[in-house]
Parts: C-alpha cells; structure tokens; sequence
C-alpha cells in the first residue's frame, strides 16, 4: 500500500484529526518527517479530511553547521510545498547547564515548547510527529530492558497530550526566527492564539522500509543526522545491533510480538482509563441524578461484564427491583458506544434509560 494510504487509514480508523482542522508537523528534516510532511500534504486534499498545514523546525544547537543545513533544507521545502513555516534555534547546552539537567532531556523540554508556542501561534488544533512502528517497537524493547511496568509497555501511542505542566519556563531559551534571521515571537494578526488539542501519530502504523520506499519513489531528498549511527547511544544500539541479533537468532518474529505488546498494553491503559471515568461519574450521580460513562478514545467497546456491573450497581443505588438486565440489553448498551456517535435511546429493566450523547453514554431513571 502506498504510504499516502495507510497514512489516510491511520486517521481515519483511529479518529486521529477532525475534517477542516488545522495541523502543525514538527518537521526535522529527516526521512519520517519530511514523508509525513508531503503524505499530509497529499491528504489534505481529500473531501473527507480537508485539513491545513504548517510546519515547525527547532534547531537544538548541538549539531553546529549540520543543523543549520537542515533548517534551510525545511525552509526551503516548505517554500516549495506553499507550506507555512516557522522556526527558532536554542542553545541546549547552557540551557542544560542552567537547568542542571541533561542535554538530552533539556532538548526535549525545549522542543516541546517550542512546538506548543509554534502550534499556539499559528492556531493549530493538532501536532503531527512522525514516529513510525520501528519507532515504537525499539521504545517497548527499550523500556523492557530498563525495567518498565505495564503503562511503560505501551511505548508511543496513537495519541498523546502536548503538556508543560509542572514543568520549569524554557521559553526564554527559544530564539525566533525569520528566514534564517533572529525576530520577535511571531503573532498572526486577528488570529486567536489557543492550546492545540495534543499530539497525532498518523504515520505509527508504517515501517521505516515503507518510509524511505515512499521518498525513493518521490525522488524526494532529506537531511541525515549522523548521531542516528552513533551505538554508543543506547537507541542507536537497539536499532542497529541488539534488534538485529533477536531477529536472526531468537526469533523473525520479533518486531511483530513487540508491536502487538505495545498494542495490547495501550489497549489495557484505554479500558483502565474507562473504569476510572465510570467511577467518577458514579461519584457524581448525587448531584447530578445520572451516569455519564465516557465513550473509550481508541473506540473499544466496554465489555458486557463491565456493564453488567455499572447497571447492577445503579440498580442497588436507585432501589430498584424490577426486571432483570440481560445479555440482550447489554448488548444494545453496548452498541451506544460505538464509534458512530449516533443519538438515540434504549430503555432498560428496572426503569432504566441509556442515551448516547457525542462522546459520553447516559443512564438514568426513566
């Protein structure tokens, strides 16, 4: 499949962008963001989709003339694209040393930062990152080998949030600029600034193979980092030397087990998230007299035991002693959860009544 595709079907199925959003994609220059970069490009064309695009680059100031040559390679491409562009330099290793923190993790406070002002600034609801199945495969194998729990077991997700909290005020280190030229903090005149909603990952279903394939066909250039092949870095050395000898000598399979773990896991953190919802909303009956049950992001459905015990414990709530909630009425409760968002109401023993509206489930007394 082409990789506009199953980029396409990624949003799709997953409900990853809403139709005439607008988009920021934190561009690097190298092959995963510059792919993502012209496969969004192609799927904003679609009727269905019709979102907008524009693009960040942050140079970290660690790579010296390399970095400055991959941020005129993503002006330029940008200018290329009709792609809006904006860009900012830091200087990560005073900020480390400022922060008293590593220049790794400095990199990333700044980088997020710097992509929330970006998407901030240029009134993007969503941020796209180009992490891709490899990416999340070596993340799970890499948190295994450090003694992770299950929530670390679900490595990169579809989405995420975009947050700073609790986290120090890095925006000073953030250097603004205009082609290639030092400005003020850019402002969109008449445009309100809001926080975007959170991270995408349209492109966490492809491979790196199906990457680089996608920009041989484009004939399409983009920028090497040369750290990538340094196996001094741990990542580096999962990707080019542990992962290699698992496949050749534990098992081909591997990359595939990992993925399904990771999914499992995201899978498991989903249906924890949801008993959590239903529990605040059981909280929350005394005041408002009915049930919210949160519809699951990942657009799962609750299980039949699960609601089994949701019904059984508003019936004890309400007092009620009429009728008894079968398998069949589980099974038309759970159809309200589908990924259709359809308004409508069923009726329940025990004078019950469960009604779908937008993202929630409502039961209540009759």
């Amino acid at each position: 499949m082409r990789l506009p595709l199953k980029v396409g079907s990624n949003i799709r199925s997953h409900k990853l962008i809403e139709p005439g959003a607008r988009l920021m994609v934190a561009l690097s220059g190298g092959p995963d963001s510059v792919a993502l970069l012209l496969c969004l490009q192609e799927l904003s064309k679609k009727r269905d989709l019709g979102f907008s695009l524009a693009a960040a680059h942050l140079n970290h100031g660690l790579r010296g003339p390399g970095a400055s040559r991959d941020a005129t390679f993503c002006r330029k491409l940008c200018a290329k694209l009709n792609v809006d562009f904006i860009e900012a330099r830091c200087d990560t290793p005073d900020a480390a040393e400022d922060l008293k923190r590593s220049k790794e993790e400095t990199g990333r406070l700044i980088r997020r930062c710097f992509l929330a002002k970006s998407a901030s600034i240029k009134a993007c609801r969503y941020l796209a990152v180009a992490h891709h199945a490899d990416d999340r495969i070596e993340t799970v194998l890499y948190r295994l080998c450090r003694g992770t729990g299950l929530a670390g077991l679900e490595g990169i997700g579809w989405t995420g949030p975009l947050s700073l909290e609790g986290e120090p005020d890095v925006s000073h280190w953030i250097e603004w600029l205009q082609n290639g030229k030092r400005v003020d903090e850019p402002v969109v005149p008449g445009r309100a600034r809001f926080e975007p909603v959170g991270i995408v990952r349209p492109m966490l279903g492809c491979t790196r193979d199906e990457v680089l394939a996608y920009l041989k066909s484009k004939r399409q250039r983009y920028c090497t980092d040369e750290t990538n092949f340094d196996t001094r870095i741990p990542r580096n050395a999962l990707r080019r030397l542990v992962l290699p000898v698992l496949e050749d000598k534990v098992h081909a399979g591997v990359r595939a087990a990992l993925w399904r773990l990771a999914e499992e896991a995201e899978l498991h953190a989903e249906r924890r998230a949801w008993r959590r919802g239903w529990l605040d909303g059981v909280a929350a009956i005394g005041a408002r007299g009915f049930l919210s049950l949160p519809v699951p992001k990942g657009g799962g459905l609750p299980t039949l035991d699960e609601l089994a015990d949701v019904t059984s414990l508003l019936k004890a709530l309400w007092q009620s002693r009429d009728g008894e909630i079968g398998s069949k009425h589980l099974m038309a409760l759970r159809s309200l959860f589908g990924p259709s968002g359809v308004q409508r109401q069923i009726a329940l023993p025990g004078g019950l009544v469960a009604e779908r509206r937008d993202g929630e489930v409502w039961l209540r007394k009759a």
